[in-house]
């Protein structure tokens, strides 16, 4: 088994300005569910704003499709719940090497 130590990653979001991707340009993105107050475009964005919440309880899944192949070197995923106390956990599946076309990320929160 290997292990490392890591840096936490701070909990401050960079702007757009700062090699962030544009995905209003970059990308088109499916969603499972999407409640229609909440919608998946202002999470997606940059600049602050309300996020996405679900339609439907259950599993979720975004698939972020990209016009061109990208390369990525961070994801930043911020969950906020003030409602009720629950766990978040999620799974990332991207491509080379898997079932996907090069150009998708795949979310999938449990």
């Amino acid at each position: 088994m290997r292990k490392r130590i890591v840096t936490p990653t701070p909990a401050t979001v960079q702007t757009r300005g700062e090699g962030w991707l544009d995905l209003e340009h970059a990308a088109t993105v499916e969603v499972a569910s999407e409640d229609k107050d909440f919608p998946i475009e202002s999470s997606l964005s940059i600049e602050p704003s309300q996020g996405w919440r679900a339609a439907e309880p259950g599993a979720q899944t975004i698939r972020l499709l990209f016009d061109q192949p990208q390369e990525l070197k961070r994801i930043s995923l911020v969950f906020e719940e003030n409602e009720m106390t629950r766990t978040q956990e999620w799974r990332e599946l991207c491509s080379p090497g898997m079932a996907l076309p090069e150009s998708q990320i795949l979310l999938t929160f449990l």
